[in-house]
C-alpha cells in the first residue's frame, strides 16, 4: 500500500504539533523516531510509531510534484498549491496501515494535505481516512479477542485437567494409605508377612517423593 500526502513544505507541522493533534482526535499514538518535521528526514527513511501500545516501522519517501504528477498525470490541476509528495508504504499489516492513515488524518486538519492512494489511483478523504481506519483498528480488536478467547479456553481445560489428576492423585494416596494401615493391622496379628506393609510404606514414600519433584519444577 502506498498513500501518498500531497502539501506544501512551508505549512507541514512539527512533529509535536502533528502527535498532539492525532491524540486531540482520541487516537493512542506516539512519534518514537526523532525528527522537527517530516521533510527533515532523508530521502528514503523510516519512522517509527506506537498505536495502541504496538511499535511498528514506517516507510516514507519524498518526492517533488513534479515526479509524482509524471507518473499520475490526472492528478495536475489538483494539486497547483502543493510542492511535496510524502509517501508512506505499508505491507499487509493492518496497523501499519492504521498508523498511516491516522498520520494523514492530521496532516490533513494542519496543512490540508491531499491523500492519494496509489494502488487504486483515488484520493481519500477525510471520512474515507476514518472510517477505514476504525473498520481496520475493529478487526485488529476481534482478532485479538479470539486470541485471547483461544487461551482462556486452554487455560481453563488445562485447570480443569490439572484439578481431576489432583483428586486421582488423591485418591490412590488414600487407598494406598489406607492399604498400608490394613497391612500393619495383619502383620501384628501375624496374618501376613512383614514385606508386605513395607513394600507399600516404600511405595508411598516413592510416589510422594516423585509427586513432590513435578510440583517443584512446575
Amino acid at each position: 500500500m502506498t498513500l501518498i500526502n500531497f502539501v506544501r513544505k512551508t505549512e507541514l507541522p512539527t512533529k509535536i504539533e502533528l502527535e498532539n493533534k492525532i491524540k486531540d482526535l482520541g487516537y493512542d499514538f506516539e512519534f518514537l523516531t526523532d525528527f522537527e518535521k517530516l521533510n527533515h528526514l532523508n530521502q528514503i527513511d523510516s519512522i517509527e510509531c506506537r498505536l495502541n501500545g504496538t511499535k511498528m516501522l514506517i516507510e516514507i519517501y519524498f518526492d517533488s510534484l513534479e515526479e509524482i504528477i509524471s507518473d499520475f498525470p490526472e492528478l495536475k490541476n489538483q494539486l497547483t498549491n502543493k510542492d511535496l509528495g510524502i509517501s508512506f508504504i505499508s505491507g499487509s499489516d493492518q496497523l501499519v496501515s492504521a498508523c498511516i492513515n491516522i498520520i494523514s488524518i492530521g496532516l490533513i486538519d494542519l496543512c490540508a494535505s491531499i491523500v492519494f492512494y496509489a494502488d487504486d489511483a483515488k484520493i481519500y478523504s477525510r471520512d474515507m481516512l476514518i472510517q477505514d481506519t476504525s473498520e481496520s483498528l475493529d478487526h485488529i480488536k476481534k482478532q485479538m479477542d479470539s486470541i485471547l478467547e483461544i487461551i482462556i479456553a486452554k487455560r481453563s481445560k488445562y485447570k480443569e485437567k490439572k484439578k481431576k489428576g489432583s483428586i486421582n492423585h488423591n485418591i490412590i494416596d488414600i487407598v494406598l494409605l489406607g492399604l498400608l494401615l490394613v497391612s500393619m493391622i495383619l502383620k501384628n496379628k501375624n496374618l501376613i508377612s512383614w514385606y508386605i506393609p513395607i513394600l507399600l510404606f516404600a511405595f508411598v514414600l516413592i510416589k510422594s517423593i516423585i509427586q513432590h519433584n513435578k510440583r517443584k519444577k512446575i
